[in-house]
């Protein structure tokens, strides 16, 4: 039939969770397609950009209302897989020291942040956060 008012109704973290979403409503009888983000503008040499890499998940305007209840139901669904423990709490408001290859000095991040590539305060030379091992060169 296709949309021909269409609405954004839900701005997905992915692809894959906008195609989802989407199958999600046509068991409903709701006609929902995905804006797929196919660019390489959120793409870098470690992953894809966050904030710039986002999905939507459109229906027609005479669907809106009965998509709610079930945007509602899928969000509820995904804040209750997440986990929710102190523990993970508190991993994620801490900071991480890290210690410069380069210049040898310690910058210190956010426990948010766990997992990614920053730059040195010192020398602004790259360094991973919370990366426990360095890597040894000569394997690769």
């Amino acid at each position: 039939m296709g949309i021909n008012h269409p609405v954004a109704v839900y701005i997905a973290e992915n692809n894959v969770e906008a195609q989802q979403l989407c199958e999600y409503f046509e068991q409903y009888d709701i006609e929902a397609y995905p804006t797929l983000d196919d660019s390489l503008a959120g793409f870098w040499t470690f992953g894809i950009l966050p904030g710039i890499h986002k999905p939507q998940v459109w229906v027609d305007q005479s669907n809106v209302e009965a998509a709610r209840p079930l945007l509602i139901e899928y969000e509820r669904e995904l804040k209750r897989r997440r986990p929710t423990s102190d523990a993970s709490q508190a991993a994620s408001t801490g900071s991480i020291d890290v210690v410069c290859e380069e210049c040898g000095k310690t910058s210190s991040f956010p426990a948010s942040t766990k997992g990614t590539v920053q730059d040195c305060s010192h020398c602004s030379a790259y360094v991973i956060v919370g990366d426990d091992e360095s890597f040894d060169w000569s394997d690769s």
